[in-house]
């Protein structure tokens, strides 16, 4: 019925039965197109585009094993072409997009227990654009079965780059059975493992101490210690409003002797009792209280600048007793010896770790 036809423009006819809620109509007129001897002749894109709308439609419908093998069928065509059209629809109804993402994972992991790692490599690929609808966790497996295969396959550099996504996705991942793992992919993960945890570290503490440099006490309460970071905030509030005062008394201060104490009030004072010495005492007043002023600024001024400093140092140092982290790596067979004091017992706690 259709032979002959412009199959796209029955396709853009389709979508507008889609969008129509008309769901039964569309996933007939579509499945009647992909499976039409002139379907194979679609582009890539065109052809993903019907797959993505017959998935859409037989979920309206409530056929999930339908929708699931649409689904993998648009994204083995262009997954690009999914996600453009399917990408409301996919964040709606992620549990199918979960679905469809474990099913893949399971193909690309038997493809890669049976040593054919490439189609492994094929099998997450087709899977790696939706992995934004996914959780972080079944995300980081996509990456770590491709890390995986890239080990097996010798291409270091992208073993290394999926490692580092997955660990991105779940800093806690596990590569598993410790007698099943490849030595030569322990070791890989373990050396992206150490450094990306070495970089969060490094960045972690760089946050706290711009938080600190920023608002005293700031960087204390990021990393937990909330009754340190409160005093910081507390006396460095304290010793901001004492400067602004004495910055304030002193700038009186300065002005009253100096332009504030002229001629007219040297003669007033002195036609009091024409005494030149109650003139020269009034003067020397003035001055000693702009002196005085002047100093006590400087000593709120030097207390507020000191605790910043302190504030800084003690985020320093509670950024890296925090961030303190047994690495375990190692590039050959090695022992490290740990010891850890345990207050609640008082006794020392001994492990012995064997690395290869």
């Amino acid at each position: 019925m259709i032979y002959g036809q412009d199959l796209a423009a029955r396709i853009a006819e389709a979508v507008n039965l889609y969008e129509a809620n008309e769901p039964s109509e569309a996933s007939l007129l579509l499945q009647s197109i992909l499976t039409s001897a002139d379907a194979p002749q679609l582009e890539e894109a065109v052809h993903a585009k019907a797959y993505t709308y017959l998935a859409m439609s037989e979920w309206s419908l409530y056929r999930r094993t339908s929708t699931e093998s649409a689904v993998i069928s648009a994204l083995e065509l262009d997954a690009s072409t999914f996600v453009t059209h399917g990408d409301s629809w996919a964040t709606n109804n992620a549990t199918i997009i979960d679905s469809v993402a474990k099913t893949v994972l399971m193909d690309a992991i038997f493809q890669y227990e049976e040593a054919e790692y490439t189609k492994s490599v094929e099998h997450l690929i087709t899977i790696v654009p939706i992995e934004k609808y996914l959780p972080a966790s079944l995300a980081s497996d996509i990456h770590k079965y491709l890390a995986f295969n890239f080990v097996a396959q010798r291409k270091r550099k992208l073993a290394q780059q999926e490692f580092q996504t997955a660990l991105r996705y779940n800093p806690k991942l596990t590569l598993g059975d410790d007698a099943v793992i490849a030595p030569k992919i322990r070791r890989t993960y373990m050396t992206i493992r150490d450094n990306t945890i070495q970089k969060s570290r490094r960045k972690a503490q760089l946050n706290t101490i711009l938080r600190s440099l920023i608002l005293p006490g700031w960087g204390q309460i990021h990393r937990g210690d909330r009754l340190r970071g409160y005093g910081f905030m507390a006396i460095q509030g304290g010793l901001l409003a004492g400067t602004l005062l004495s910055v304030r008394s002193y700038t009186q201060a300065r002005d009253a002797y100096d332009p504030g104490f002229g001629e007219a009030d040297a003669l007033s004072i002195y036609y009091q009792r024409y005494d030149k010495d109650d003139v020269d005492a009034e003067l020397n007043a003035l001055y000693s209280r702009y002196q005085s002023k002047g100093q006590q600024t400087n000593v709120f001024i030097g207390l507020l600048a000191t605790v910043w400093a302190v504030n800084i140092i003690d985020a320093m140092f509670l950024s890296s007793r925090r961030d303190l982290i047994d690495f375990t790596t190692a590039p050959s067979r090695s022992g490290r010896l740990a010891m850890d004091w345990d207050q609640k017992t008082r006794l020392w706690r001994v492990q012995y770790r064997l690395n290869w």
